[in-house]
């Protein structure tokens, strides 16, 4: 694959995550969609939402790319309205390709999240249900999802590969931007017993569906 297509992948990837979240995402802008300051680095992709605008900017790990992301970093200062971003790709060959896992394995987080749930542990349950949407996902679908995968780029595949029923990805898609606070920090964020209750139902129908 060459570097064009993993960076059009990456930002194809993020896009419904981010509009999840209420941002409106266009790639590669146009020069009068960005900011004066802005003017002389157009980034690959720009997510805008009132209060926080997003620029996007996709870089391979490595010693030019840390330096890169400083140089850019500085166009920022004094602009609190924007924030950039910077999504990583491993050199070819480094990324780690998680396992797949057994449907025993998967049926016994199911019983765990379960339980955690009926102990109303509703953010623990909600974060290993998560995970386990994504380990019966690459079960289900290995040649697309043998890489880690941002929720909204998994919910996608599952649901164009019907996986997921059109109801239950739209059930969801809500879904995602909690799961990205909690996993990146905000402790505060709330989960509903209702919510673990349907992302369960989701996982057991889909774990039904592997097993036949």
């Amino acid at each position: 694959m060459t570097a064009e297509a993993t960076e059009f992948d990456v930002l194809q990837s993020l896009m419904p995550e981010l509009e999840a979240e209420g941002y409106e995402v266009y790639l590669h802008p146009n020069r009068p969609l960005l900011p004066e300051f802005l003017r002389d680095f157009t980034p690959d992709a720009i997510a805008l939402r009132r209060g926080k605008n997003l620029a996007i900017e996709v870089m391979r790990k490595s010693p030019d790319g840390e330096r890169k992301k400083e140089r850019i970093a500085d166009l920022f200062k004094g602009h609190d309205d924007w924030a950039l971003r910077v999504v990583w790709i491993e050199p070819v060959g480094s990324a780690a390709t998680p396992q797949s896992q057994s449907l025993s394995l998967i049926r016994t987080r199911v019983v765990e999240i379960r339980e955690l749930a009926r102990k109303r542990h509703f953010q623990s349950a909600f974060l290993l249900a998560w995970a386990t949407l994504e380990a019966v996902g690459r079960v289900l679908a290995p040649a697309q999802l043998q890489r880690p995968q941002t929720p909204g780029r998994l919910i996608e595949v599952l649901a164009m590969e019907g996986y997921l029923t059109p109801t239950e990805a739209d059930d969801l898609r809500p879904l995602i931007d909690k799961r990205n606070k909690l996993v990146h920090g905000d402790l505060k964020t709330r989960i509903s017993e209702s919510e673990v209750g349907r992302l369960t139902d989701i996982l057991v129908t889909m774990i039904r569906m592997a097993g036949k």
